[in-house]
C-alpha cells in the first residue's frame, strides 16, 4: 500500500520517537537498510561525508530539480546550484544519530532558504509561510555485525496556506527525494560491506 506522507493530529498523537528539535510535523518519509558490517562507527561519518555529486541518478534527480531555476533572475540561480547536506544546519551528533534541519520555503524554485546557524536558530518559532525541514539518520545494532541504517524526513509547517503549498510540492517531489535517500543508503552500505 502507497504511503503518501501526510501526517494527521491522530497519527502525531501516537506517534513513536518524534524527534525532539521537530515534535510537530505533518509530512514524513522513512528509509532504512541492513548493513553488515564490524565497523558500525564508521556509518555516520560515511552519511556527514556524503557528497550527492558522486552518484549520477541523484546528480540527474538533482539537475531536474533545478529546471526552474532557469525561469528567475541569475543573483537567485546559486541558491541550488550545489545543494546537498552541507546547506543543512548540523543539529545533532551522536554515535548513533545525525540530525540536519534546513528552515524555507522549499516549493520555491530557490527554495527561499532562511539562515540557521544553529539548533537553537532552528527550533526558534517560523513565521506563516515558511517551513521547517527535520532529516534525521539513526543507526541501530540488531547483531554484532548487522546494524540497521535508517534516513527520516520530518516537515512542519505553521499555517494551513503553507501546509497546501508543501503538500503539492511534496506530491511533485518526494518519489525523487525517496529515490536520492535509497541510493545514499545503497552506497553507504556498498562502501562498509567492501571493507569488511
Amino acid at each position: 500500500m502507497l504511503n503518501p506522507g501526510f501526517i494527521t493530529r491522530k497519527a502525531l498523537a501516537e506517534w513513536q520517537d518524534a524527534p525532539v528539535f521537530l515534535p510537530q510535523f505533518q509530512f514524513h518519509e522513512k528509509h532504512r537498510t541492513i548493513i553488515h558490517t564490524t565497523s558500525p562507527e564508521n556509518i555516520l561519518p560515511l552519511i556527514a561525508q556524503f557528497d550527492v555529486q558522486q552518484d549520477a541518478v541523484i546528480r540527474r534527480l538533482m539537475s531536474l530539480r533545478k529546471i526552474p531555476q532557469k525561469f528567475i533572475p541569475n543573483q537567485q540561480a546559486h541558491a541550488t546550484s550545489d545543494f546537498g547536506l552541507h546547506s543543512f544546519t548540523l543539529l545533532k551528533r551522536s554515535a548513533t544519530e545525525l540530525c540536519y534541519g534546513l528552515r524555507g520555503q522549499f516549493w520555491r524554485a530557490d527554495f527561499g532558504l532562511e539562515d540557521v546557524p544553529d539548533a537553537r536558530a532552528f527550533q526558534a518559532p517560523i513565521a506563516p509561510g515558511s517551513a521547517k525541514l527535520l532529516l534525521r539518520y539513526q543507526v541501530s545494532e540488531l547483531t554484532n555485525d548487522q546494524h540497521e541504517l535508517s534516513t527520516e524526513t520530518f516537515i512542519y509547517c505553521p499555517d494551513r496556506a503553507t501546509q497546501l503549498k508543501m503538500a503539492a510540492y511534496w506530491l511533485a517531489i518526494r518519489a525523487g527525494s525517496g529515490w536520492i535517500r535509497k541510493r545514499m543508503l545503497k552506497a553507504v552500505k556498498s562502501n562498509l560491506e567492501a571493507l569488511g
